[in-house]
């Protein structure tokens, strides 16, 4: 629950899906990173 807010964060900072995992939310944060990647090439970005 904790880890969401923190990769969003670090996405809107960075402007891209290739940002550094979330200590301790090793799986959700590789599901998250996937799902925004995917959905970054289904839109052409």
């Amino acid at each position: 629950n904790e880890a969401i807010p923190i990769l969003r964060a670090a996405v809107i900072e960075s402007q891209t899906a290739d940002v550094a995992n979330v200590s301790g939310a090793t799986y959700t944060a590789d599901a998250y990173l996937a799902s925004l990647q995917s959905a970054l090439d289904a839109a052409g970005a």
